[in-house]
């Protein structure tokens, strides 16, 4: 394969991992470091450095881990230069914060996994409900409104698909936690 196509690959790659787990790269450092604006500067650095580090990672393991473990070492950098005239977590405190946040993070990955999957078994009319209410934001009456229905109904309707979400998500967490 010619240079230009194994970086173009390369790159490819990068992206792929990076952009679906920048998200959760950035949470984790912002548990980090009390300031948001510092976990901003120290996120920029830890991006460049994964890019950087690239050809090190082993595309064998999760991304995710191996990106946070730099990003500790980003932010243990930044807490090493930044001057006594900021709050600063401990060292000791720091450390936990990143242990406890690295068990959180697959937690996060297998919930979101559940809720995508519960959701898709939805009745297209109850996803739509979940959609307008989750993602769009729409106000309960307005749905209410221009479902021809009483707000109460609706209201009533969300709560049950809620709790339909809940079963369903609590079910397959622990079946997933069974199995591994």
């Amino acid at each position: 394969m010619p240079t230009d196509e194994l970086d173009d690959n390369r790159y490819e790659q990068f992206l792929q991992h990076f952009l679906r787990d920048q998200t959760r790269i950035f949470a984790y450092v912002r548990s980090l470091l009390p300031q948001y604006a510092d976990a901003q500067d120290v996120f920029q650095r830890c991006s460049l450095t994964l890019w950087r580090h690239f050809d090190d990672f082993d595309h064998e393991r999760l991304f995710l881990p191996w990106a946070c473990g730099i990003a500790f070492n980003e932010v243990r950098n930044f807490r090493r230069t930044a001057g006594r005239d900021r709050l600063q977590f401990a060292d000791d405190l720091a450390e936990q914060l990143a242990d406890r946040r690295m068990a959180t993070l697959g937690q996060r990955d297998l919930r979101t996994s559940a809720v995508r999957t519960c959701v898709s078994h939805l009745k297209s009319a109850d996803r739509e409900l979940i959609q307008r209410v989750y993602h769009d934001r729409r106000p309960i009456a307005e749905i209410a409104e221009s479902a021809g229905k009483a707000v109460q109904t609706m209201y009533n309707r969300l709560s049950a698909v809620r709790r339909m979400l809940l079963q369903c998500i609590e079910k397959r967490i622990a079946s997933e936690e069974a199995l591994g």
